[in-house]
């Protein structure tokens, strides 16, 4: 991977005392990571302490936005102290960079995903009525363990049958429920997109691997919020709070960490749209900024059936806010890009290593390493 300037971390830094302390040493790791011979297909020094570097610059610069708070700061900052100490230079910025990688493996862990298809409503001969949908959706909700299924049909009715991003009518939708495509006529509407259900942490992650739940307890406690974990754990990962209504090609760019959404400090459920080259979608976004709110209807609903209807959860979209913004900056995104598409491609194995280089990242983004504190 070319050493793309655009990545390096700032010589200058807008930390505090205990930041600043360190951030000589982390300089000097990276300038390590760039002298080591570029003989691996994959930077990974460079990457582990570029990505390191930037989480400690973006969490301090987003400590008081109201959401994440100082504790994943001053969490990273102990962590990065431990790598210090009475070592050998060399020792040092090793365990710096090994400390930015076991980031960079929860990162992909948690956060990065395949968008796959998700199966639609299919037509029906005799479809059931839109009230009586809607009545069994809102029956389903917490009584039965959520399916990917039973995610999508409860985020549609929470969302109103739209894209939260554009706010076009899902398609499949339409073709099932009359009263929607009167609803669509009626606020002149002509467009449609193809929904999907995107999760804020991923679905995917934890497919057939029961150590999942390990992994997410321990990212969510950088962050100062491992209780949080338990609300994600299994079919729970599929609860409305970490589920969001996206048109295919918003849902892609969502998973893949090329858009994000920002929580806007002092405005309630209301987030920026954020992102990498978010003018080559497709589907064009009715803002730049977004509130999440129940669609009324399905609210009176739920109330009349002592539900709730949860919204995204702005805690976890802060969290992956943070992660998108630090995969960008370091170039961890496009490092996690080429891994995957050499994963496509390669079928043989290299006389250059660079195939066993590649399952060996293959292996590491499976298994993240454990980081002690120390004292």
């Amino acid at each position: 991977m070319d050493d793309d300037e655009s990545h390096q971390l700032p010589t200058e830094c807008a930390l505090d005392e205990q930041g600043c302390s360190i951030w000589t040493e982390i300089l000097e790791a990276e300038k390590d990571a760039r002298n080591q011979p570029k003989t691996a297909t994959y930077r990974n020094k460079l990457i582990g302490i570029r990505v390191l570097g930037f989480f400690l610059l973006d969490l301090y610069e987003h400590a008081h936005d109201g959401y994440l708070g100082t504790a994943p700061y001053t969490r990273v900052v102990l962590e990065a102290k431990s790598c210090l100490g009475n070592k050998e230079a060399g020792d040092k910025y090793r365990d710096l960079q090994t400390l930015g990688l076991s980031y960079r493996n929860n990162l992909i862990r948690v956060f990065r995903s395949n968008s796959g298809s998700q199966p639609g409503s299919s037509p029906q001969d005799s479809r059931p009525s839109f009230d009586k949908v809607s009545a069994r959706i809102l029956k389903e909700l917490g009584e039965v363990s959520q399916t990917r299924s039973s995610a999508r049909a409860q985020a549609l009715l929470r969302d109103g049958y739209k894209c939260t991003l554009s706010g076009f009518y899902d398609r499949n939708s339409l073709d099932n429920f009359p009263e929607l495509v009167q609803a669509q006529e009626a606020q002149g509407q002509e467009k449609a997109a193809y929904t999907q259900v995107a999760h804020i942490f991923s679905e995917s992650a934890q497919d057939g691997d029961p150590n999942y739940a390990a992994t997410v307890f321990s990212m969510l406690e950088m962050f100062g919020l491992g209780l949080r974990a338990q609300s994600l754990y299994g079919a729970r990962i599929n609860d409305l709070h970490n589920i969001i209504t996206m048109s295919m090609d918003f849902h892609y760019a969502f998973d893949n960490l090329k858009l994000w959404l920002e929580p806007v400090p002092g405005m309630v459920n209301t987030y920026d749209i954020c992102g990498r080259n978010l003018q080559r979608l497709i589907t064009p976004f009715k803002s730049q900024r977004v509130t999440f709110a129940v669609e009324p209807s399905a609210l009176a609903a739920a109330a009349r059936e002592g539900k709730t209807l949860q919204l995204p959860d702005p805690v976890l979209l802060a969290i992956r806010a943070a992660c998108s913004r630090v995969a960008n900056m370091s170039g961890a995104a496009e490092h996690i890009d080429q891994i995957l598409r050499d994963l496509e491609e390669i079928t043989t194995l290299a006389d250059d290593g660079s195939m066993a280089d590649l399952l060996s990242l293959r292996i590491s983004t499976a298994i993240p390493s454990a980081v002690q504190v120390g004292g």
